[in-house]
C-alpha cells in the first residue's frame, strides 16, 4: 500500500507540471482557533470555521458507546495553486463524538499535528493524498508520508481516556527507508507499556530479496502525551 502511495503522488506531480516544482510559502504557521469550533452542531460541517473546509472525513466509534463518531481533516479554504505555484495551506483535526439523539460534540481540536499542504516534501501531496485517517477498534490512526528519496512513513495511534476525557498518543511507527535502494527501519513504540522495537530491513543485491537483518528492544519512558500537545514538525 505504501509503495503504491507513493507511485500515485509521483505520478500527480508529473502530471500537474509547473505548480509541482514551486511552492508559495509564508513565513509563519497558521494555526486553528480552537475556539472557533463549535461545542455542538447536527452534522460534521457545522464544526468547520469560516476559511477552513472538509479534506478528509472518516467514522467509527471511539468512545465505545455504539455511536459513530468523527475525525476530520480540515484544510484551509484557498486555491491549491495560484499562477503555477502551490499554496501553502494549512491544515487541523477536529474529533466529534455522536450523540445516541443524534448530532455531535466537539471532542478534540488540534492545529499542530498534521502537516501543511507543502510541508511533506516531494511525497507531499498539496490535495493530502499523503495523509490519512482510520478509526479502528476505538483508536483513531493519523498516517502520513513524508520526504524524497529518504522516505519517512509516520503513523500515530490515539485513543480516549475516559478518566481524563482526552485523547492519548498510545503509539507511533516510523519507518525510513531508501526508495532506491529499498532499505528501511522501522521504530515502533507502545506509550502505555513503554516498550520501543527498532527493526532494520536490506535488499539482497543477488536477488533483489527484502530481508529483516536485525531487531532490537528496548525500555523507554511511557509518556503522557495528548492529542492537542503533538507537533508535527517537532
Amino acid at each position: 500500500m505504501r509503495l503504491l502511495i507513493t507511485l500515485l503522488l509521483l505520478l500527480h506531480a508529473l502530471a500537474a507540471g509547473t505548480p509541482a516544482l514551486s511552492t508559495r510559502q509564508t513565513d509563519e504557521r497558521r494555526f486553528l482557533d480552537s475556539r472557533l469550533v463549535p461545542a455542538e452542531g447536527r452534522a460534521p460541517a457545522d464544526f468547520v470555521p469560516r476559511g477552513w473546509k472538509i479534506e478528509e472525513e472518516v467514522k467509527g466509534d471511539l468512545n465505545g458507546d455504539g455511536v459513530a463518531d468523527a475525525a476530520l481533516r480540515l484544510v484551509e479554504d484557498l486555491p491549491v495553486e495560484t499562477g503555477g505555484v502551490w499554496n501553502e495551506r494549512y491544515r487541523a483535526l477536529v474529533v466529534l463524538f455522536g450523540k445516541a439523539g443524534g448530532g455531535f460534540a466537539r471532542a478534540a481540536v488540534t492545529a499542530k499535528l498534521l502537516a501543511c499542504s507543502t510541508c511533506a516534501g516531494m511525497l507531499g501531496d498539496p490535495e493530502g493524498g499523503n495523509i490519512s485517517l482510520e478509526i479502528k477498534n476505538g483508536v483513531l490512526n493519523v498516517s502520513q508520508l513524508s520526504g524524497a528519496r529518504d522516505a519517512t512513513d509516520l503513523t500515530q495511534r490515539f485513543r480516549h481516556d475516559p478518566r481524563l476525557k482526552r485523547f492519548r498518543l498510545i503509539g507511533e511507527d516510523i519507518e525510513t527507508y531508501d526508495r532506491a535502494l529499498g532499505n528501511s527501519e522501522i521504530v515502533s513504540t507502545n506509550y502505555l507499556t513503554g516498550v520501543r522495537v527498532t527493526k532494520k530491513h536490506r535488499v539482497l543485491k543477488k536477488d533483489g530479496e527484502r530481508v529483516l537483518v536485525s531487531t532490537a528492544r528496548k525500555k523507554v519512558a511511557a509518556r503522557r502525551r495528548f492529542i492537542e500537545d503533538v507537533d508535527y514538525e517537532r
